[in-house]
């Protein structure tokens, strides 16, 4: 009986032993491999931002705010007669600022009047953007700052380029785990590396209101592509 018992003590310590071992050796034959996904897409944008200033100046604040409010107020109502909605018309920035000139041989600053900007920033397509600068400037602005082309669903955008970067990782690691007569396990971990939507380069340009105002019959906006940007970092294994 004592013999028995020695022996099935002895078998439970070998496949003690065993079995880590097994693991282990199971473990270690998994390869973990790390790869990056990428997408770029070019789009038509279907939406730009217009930013466009109205800028007057006067001896008092109150002169100048009064005609400040008087050009921007006829700047919107005639931009709202080519169908831009109230809600698409919002300020952006409001400022009224002195104006020096220098006395004494320039050794002293007096006030000579004062200057008020009224900015608003006007949401359209792109096809009326031309219209709309065009009616803003015969209306009284006189600045043009900045036009700015987008997505109206930029998230559902985004999401979208994230899954093709994710497909295009798992592209790369199924090419690797072939070469290696292996295949992809497990997806240890997926981390989001960035995503963007670049705008065209003229997006961000000043617009000369001399250069506007020559064009006719108007004024040409060309939105050109947005450029879609994204990237995905994957951790796989392989076996």
């Amino acid at each position: 009986m004592s013999k028995i018992i020695k022996t099935f003590c002895f078998l439970a310590l070998f496949v003690a032993l065993l079995v880590p071992s097994a693991l282990a050796a199971e473990v270690s034959a998994a390869t973990e491999v790390q790869v990056s996904g990428v997408y770029q897409e070019e789009l038509a944008p279907d939406v730009v931002y217009i930013n466009l200033g109205t800028l007057t100046e006067a001896d008092t604040v109150g002169a100048a705010q009064s005609k400040n409010a008087e050009i921007s107020s006829h700047v919107q109502q005639q931009l709202e007669r080519i169908g831009i909605k109230t809600e698409h018309i919002k300020t952006s920035q409001y400022t009224v600022t002195p104006l020096y000139k220098t006395e004494d041989s320039h050794r002293n600053y007096v006030i000579k009047g004062y200057q008020a900007t009224n900015s608003i920033t006007v949401t359209t397509t792109p096809d009326k953007a031309g219209e709309v600068i065009d009616t803003a400037l015969t209306a009284g602005c006189n600045q043009v700052n900045q036009l700015q082309f987008g997505k109206k669903d930029d998230d559902a955008v985004k999401n979208a380029a994230l899954a093709q970067a994710v497909r295009n990782g798992l592209n790369k690691a199924n090419a690797i785990a072939s070469a290696l007569n292996k295949r992809v396990v497990r997806i240890k971990t997926i981390t989001e590396s960035g995503i963007s939507v670049q705008n065209p380069e003229s997006s961000n340009r000043m617009y000369s209101l001399k250069a506007m105002a020559e064009a006719a019959p108007s004024t040409p906006i060309s939105a050109g592509l947005l450029k879609l940007n994204a990237n995905v970092h994957l951790v796989v294994e392989l076996d």
